[in-house]
């Protein structure tokens, strides 16, 4: 069964919201780690690791609006829409 425009619409409306709140989120961290809130090697590392968060979020959000411009597509033209997260990888910034 394929997703009405009002379902694709507010599915993408959902992950832009979830994607503005992360980054908000994200960045009230790295200002308070980079204005004193922690010091140090541990600071230092806290904020690479956030950094490196951010931007791993950054890329499933990218991928997930893609994917909800495809499904439009595939709705619109009754093609079968392409999977962008079959394509990448995330990147693995953490520590083991």
């Amino acid at each position: 069964m394929m997703a009405t425009q009002e379902q694709i619409n507010a599915a993408r409306r959902t992950i832009e919201q979830l994607r503005d709140q992360h980054v908000n989120d994200v960045r009230k961290i790295i200002g308070l780690l980079e204005n004193g809130a922690m010091k140090g090697k541990a600071a230092d590392e806290l904020i690479e690791d956030c950094k490196g968060w951010q931007a791993a979020y950054n890329s499933v959000f990218t991928r997930a609006l893609a994917l909800v411009d495809s499904t439009t597509a595939g709705a619109e033209t009754g093609t079968s829409p392409q999977d962008p997260l079959a394509r990448s990888q995330l990147p693995f910034t953490g520590r083991a």
